[in-house]
Order: C-alpha cells, then sequence, then structure tokens
C-alpha cells in the first residue's frame, strides 16, 4: 500500500513539473528560461504608477557588434553579470530589432525615421565624409530637453562631425563626452591618426586609459556631479565595445585563458573587451542604487547590430552576423528595466524595431515627442506592457552595401514572413539571390520557402522596391577607403565648422527644372531631394 501510494504521489509530481514547464517555456526562439517567460503573462504583472508620480529618468546603454549569443543570460562563458541583472530585474525584449551596421541604427534611434529617408541606410558615415544626418532632423533628446529634461551623452556620435549641425551639443545634449568616429583605438584614442576624444567642444586627453572605462566613469561623473539634480535627466551611453580595434586589458584577457584564438577571430581578448563593458554598466547601476533613483530609471540596453564573427563574436543559433539581414545581422540583445513599473524576469516577444524607441520612450515617459516630419516607428509601450500584438503592424526594412563596393544585401520583413535578397553587381554580371523564411515558425531561417510562397515574394519584393526607391541619389553609400587626398586632422575636435560660418539652408541642387527632368529619369532608383 505505502509503495503504491509512493508510486502515485511521484506521477503527480513529474505532471505537476510537466505542467510547469509547459506553462512557463519561452517561445521556441528562445534558448534561456526564466520563471515568467510567456508574454501572455506581462500585463497582469506590470505594476501600477501613481497619477503624480515624478517623470522617469532615461537611461540607454548601446553595446557595438554585441554577439546574440555573448551574454551570460544565454549561456555565454563571458561574464556580464550587470547585463544578466538588468535581465533579472527587468524584461528582455528577444524580438528587438536594429539595422545591420552602426550610423543606420542610430539614426534610426535618434529621429524614430527609416535611415533611407536620412540618406544613411547603405552605408556608415567615416571620417573622411563631410554628411551627417540633416539639422533638419528632429532628436529624441530635443523633446525630452523640450519637456523639461537634463541630457547627456558620453560614448560614440558616428552620426556626422565636420559642421557644428551635425555634432551631439547641436543635436539636443546639454553635455557631450565621447568621440565623433568609429574604430577609435582604445589606448591611444586615435582613428586615421587624428586624436578623438573631447568634452563639449573641448579636448580632452586621457593619457591610455581604456577607451571603455573612460566612458564608464564619465558616465557616472554625468549623473553625480554634471546634470542638475532638480531635473529628471536623458542620458545616452552608446559605447565602443566590443567594435573593432580588438583590444582590451591584459588583466581582462587573463580572465579568458581558456578561449581558443584563430587566426582570424580574437576570441579572448573580444570576451575581455564584453567583460570590460559589463563592468562600466555596473558602474552606472551602482550609482543609480547609490543615488536611490534606480526604481524610477528605465534603462534600454541593447546593440546596435549582431556581432562580427571574426571579431570572435557568437550569434548562435541565429543565421549570419553583423552586415547582413540575417536575423544574426539585425536581431539584437535587448533588455529593459524600470522596477517601477515592468515586472522583473520577463520575456517579452513582441516585435519592436530600434525606429519605434522615439514614440515609445517619449509615451512612456509621459512627454510629447516634438517631431515635424512624419516619423516611422510606432509606439510599442502597450506591446512592451504584454497587451499590444507580437506584430509591429508594419513592415521592416534593412539594406547593407557594407563592406564590398557595389554589392546590396537587402531584408524586409512583415509579420511572421522574412524576405532575404542578395544583389551582387560583378563586372560583367550580376548574381540574384532571393530566400524567404517563416521566422516565426523558422527563426534560425534554416528553411528556405521562396518555391512555395512565390506570392509572399512577390508581395515583400514590392514593398522592398518601393522602399529603395526612396534612397536620396546624395545618401552614403560604401566608401570604406578615403580619397587619397584626403588627410586626418590632428585633433577631430579642433575642425568643426562653427554654425555661423555654415549656410543655414540647404544648397536645392541644381534649378527645379533640371531637378524634375532628373527625378523623372531616376524614377525608382532613387530620389533627388530627400523627403
Amino acid at each position: 500500500m505505502k509503495r503504491r501510494l509512493l508510486f502515485i504521489l511521484l506521477v503527480l509530481l513529474l505532471v505537476g513539473f510537466i505542467f510547469f514547464k509547459l506553462k512557463y517555456r519561452t517561445s521556441p526562439s528562445s534558448d534561456y528560461d526564466f520563471a515568467q517567460g510567456e508574454t501572455s503573462d506581462i500585463a497582469a504583472l506590470v505594476k501600477e504608477r501613481p497619477a503624480d508620480a515624478p517623470p522617469p529618468n532615461i537611461i540607454i546603454m548601446l553595446a557595438d557588434d554585441l554577439g546574440w549569443a555573448d551574454v551570460g543570460y544565454r549561456g555565454s562563458d563571458i561574464a556580464t553579470p550587470n547585463i544578466d541583472r538588468l535581465a533579472k530585474e527587468g524584461m528582455r525584449l528577444e524580438r528587438f530589432y536594429a539595422t545591420p551596421f552602426c550610423s543606420p541604427t542610430r539614426a534610426a534611434l535618434m529621429t524614430g525615421r527609416d535611415p533611407i529617408k536620412l540618406g544613411v541606410a547603405h552605408a556608415v558615415f567615416m571620417a573622411w565624409d563631410n554628411g551627417g544626418v540633416s539639422p533638419e532632423e528632429h532628436f529624441m533628446p530635443e523633446s525630452f530637453k523640450a519637456a523639461g529634461y537634463d541630457t547627456g551623452m558620453i560614448g560614440k556620435w558616428h552620426m556626422g562631425h565636420t559642421i557644428e549641425q551635425h555634432t551631439p551639443n547641436a543635436r539636443g545634449f546639454d553635455h557631450f563626452y565621447g568621440h565623433f568616429n568609429t574604430d577609435v583605438s582604445y589606448f591611444e584614442h586615435t582613428f586615421a591618426g587624428g586624436h578623438d576624444f573631447q568634452e563639449n567642444g573641448e579636448i580632452r586627453d586621457h593619457n591610455g586609459e581604456y577607451a571603455t572605462d573612460v566612458h564608464g566613469n564619465q558616465a557616472v561623473r554625468y549623473l553625480r556631479d554634471v546634470r542638475a539634480k532638480d531635473k529628471p535627466f536623458f542620458l545616452y551611453v552608446p559605447f565602443l565595445a566590443p567594435h573593432s580595434p580588438v583590444q582590451a586589458k591584459d588583466e581582462d584577457i587573463a580572465k579568458y585563458g581558456g578561449r581558443i584564438d584563430s587566426p582570424r577571430a580574437p576570441r579572448r581578448t573580444y570576451a575581455a573587451m564584453v567583460d570590460s563593458m559589463d563592468q562600466a554598466i555596473g558602474q552606472i547601476l551602482d550609482e543609480l542604487d547609490t543615488q536611490g533613483i534606480a526604481d524610477n530609471t528605465i534603462v534600454l540596453f541593447f546593440t546596435d547590430n549582431g556581432g562580427f564573427y571574426n571579431f570572435g563574436a557568437d550569434n548562435a543559433p541565429l543565421k549570419g552576423q553583423k552586415l547582413d539581414p540575417y536575423e544574426g545581422g539585425i536581431r539584437v540583445v535587448s533588455v529593459m528595466r524600470w522596477p517601477d513599473v515592468i515586472p522583473p524576469e520577463t520575456v517579452n516577444e513582441n516585435v519592436i524595431s530600434v525606429m519605434d524607441m522615439l514614440p515609445t520612450l517619449t509615451r512612456a515617459a509621459g512627454i510629447e515627442s516634438q517631431h515635424k516630419k512624419k516619423i516611422d516607428g510606432i509606439d510599442r509601450w502597450d506591446a512592451i506592457l504584454g497587451t499590444g500584438s507580437k506584430g509591429r503592424g508594419a513592415p521592416m526594412i534593412f539594406t547593407s552595401n557594407v563592406s564590398e563596393y557595389n554589392r546590396f544585401q537587402y531584408g524586409v520583413i512583415d509579420g511572421p514572413w522574412k524576405l532575404y535578397q542578395l544583389v551582387d553587381h560583378q563586372r560583367r554580371e550580376t548574381e540574384v539571390r532571393t530566400e524567404l523564411y517563416n521566422i516565426w515558425e523558422d527563426p534560425n531561417e534554416s528553411t528556405d520557402l521562396v518555391e512555395q510562397h512565390p506570392d509572399q515574394v512577390q508581395r515583400l519584393q514590392k514593398i522592398l522596391d518601393e522602399r529603395l526607391a526612396m534612397h536620396p541619389v546624395g545618401g552614403t553609400m560604401v566608401k570604406i577607403q578615403p580619397h587619397p587626398g584626403w588627410r586626418a586632422p590632428k585633433d577631430y575636435a579642433d575642425v568643426v565648422i562653427p554654425a555661423e560660418k555654415v549656410n543655414e539652408e540647404m544648397w536645392e541642387g541644381f534649378g527645379p527644372l533640371a531637378t524634375r527632368v532628373l527625378q523623372n529619369n531616376y524614377g525608382e532608383k532613387g530620389r533627388i531631394k530627400y523627403e
């Protein structure tokens, strides 16, 4: 009798365990469980804020080239206790999409606009370019500043630097401490031989201090000493790490002796770079705790694109990497924490674009966005709180012309359907490859459905063609090597043309008749003028 009762008890325990795992499992695209992993559970757990609650502070921390699998909560051997802490105390945004590389993600984040309309969808702004996001575009910190926020930025800009109107202080940031360019040396703080570290236009020399440490220290300094304490704050911290050049401190590299480097992938140094960034994130989170403001601070962390294999990153099990519109290049690590509102240990599978952050964060903060042009971002705050739809209701389109001249990769996501297309213009022929995936059922893009669903291919191809026709003829295209006549300034902070020495209006190009004739000739190949 006792044996029978014991057997029944064991069966009931087993059934209960299976029921718990089924109830709280994440979707098939997730590879790590938290206790409350179902998106549908989120709404019931969201906390109500009092009507008279103060405006929340905002911190956006942006990694550069972090791999999908390179965080501790996905089982990585890289130590990321502070990113993991954000995930444990907040929400993992598991279907957060950026763009395949740097500048377009940053432009989309700041403006809420499709970067193709900004002329920065195909390639990044390099040091030898004189372009930038148009001064006519509205930037997110401008909305927060208008609402009474103190605004600060620490880190990598990468959205124009040759005229004052393109620089951070002209785009809504009260305080800027960082560098204009990408690929800045971590110890020498130079790019192409020119020094690139400044504070509000004034040169700053850190005498070999590791750049990620500078970013962390200066972010803490902003929180502690720079910001106006009688105002809420908006702080943007775009780290350079773990972007190239692949450099790290010896003491951090020593932690990863068990990793095996290859001639093309310095995996130990890459791990050390991620580790160092996580330490800097920890400094920022600790300062919020010290000041007693963590509960009323929205912290958003994500990476600007997927990791790059040759630098040591890992995007498994997603397909592709940085520069690709495959999921490994555009579906990125993202977590959001707001203890006053967002339930801890939650996993959100609703689709969110980096373009959505302007309307979403202004809505969350209860302020009015000051943009005048039509934005492409969608307010997804309801989706974050578990009451919105999984799909955005509008397509997301991805473009990459980096880093091979005349080679283009495209991606279109609309609902569960994903079109991938390669167009490679070779010397005397053009290679075109088209693939189709259902990424809600097949997030790793393992089964090409192009033959089974030609109707979806045609539909998504039309969306892509219409979007590509928006790219202005003057927009950026790949130029990873400067003109041989270009020379870097000794210090990038010294060569910004002051606003009073720059014409206020954009040159409209040829006269109205010539422009109209040219536009008719170009047609869907691209716009003559920005929209």
